[in-house]
Order: C-alpha cells, then structure tokens, then sequence
C-alpha cells in the first residue's frame, strides 16, 4: 500500500491551527517564566504542549489529502472516468448573431 501524501501547511485545518497555536502558547510562557524568574515548566506549559502535541497528531494521522476514504476503504470520491479525445476532424465556424453596441453619447454638463 503506498503511503498517503498529508497537507503539512496548519492553515488548511483547524486541527493544524490548535498544534501551531498551543506550541506558540507553551514557548511564549516559558519566556516569560524564565524573564521572571519561575521555573520554566510548569502546568500551564505542559498542558499546552500535550495538546499542540495531541492536535499535530490529530492533523497527522486523520487527515489525508492524497487518496481520502471512509473507515471501510472505500474511496470518498469516485474515480471519473478517462476523458477519450473526438476521433476525426472538426470545424469551427465564427457566430453568425454579433451584435454591437451603440456607442456613449458624449457627457454633457458637471457629471457629479
């Protein structure tokens, strides 16, 4: 089975925007905790990392772009067919209704 390609870019799933915006979150607070004197990891910091991590494992394993399919296997969208290009010549011939517009009569006065 070849592996399905995954659309790495955050800002395509909400599940990518919760890892990007929990890791932002846990490093933010550990500079502050450092620039303050605290210790560095903290409740507050492990609680976002585990669920940047847990959400950057969501957007990794439930999210296929390549090839999606439902839990039995089975294709989401079905395959259409193969396009076969026309066989023989064709002729192409200019419209014959054309219709041109009158032209603007020229403006007249203040036009505001």
């Amino acid at each position: 089975m070849a592996p399905v390609k995954r659309a790495i870019s955050p800002t395509l799933n909400p599940a990518g925007l919760m890892a990007t915006g929990g890791a932002v979150y846990a490093a933010t607070a550990m500079i502050l905790n450092a620039y303050h004197g605290h210790g560095v990891i903290d409740p507050p910091v492990i609680i976002a990392a585990v669920g940047a991590v847990a959400a950057l494992l969501t957007r990794q394993v439930v999210t296929p772009v390549a090839d999606p399919k439902d839990g039995n296997g089975n294709p989401l969208v079905p395959v259409p067919p193969p396009v076969v290009p026309p066989t023989g010549t064709v002729t192409v011939q200019p419209s014959v209704t054309t219709t041109q517009m009158p032209p603007l009569p020229p403006p007249t006065g203040n036009q505001l």
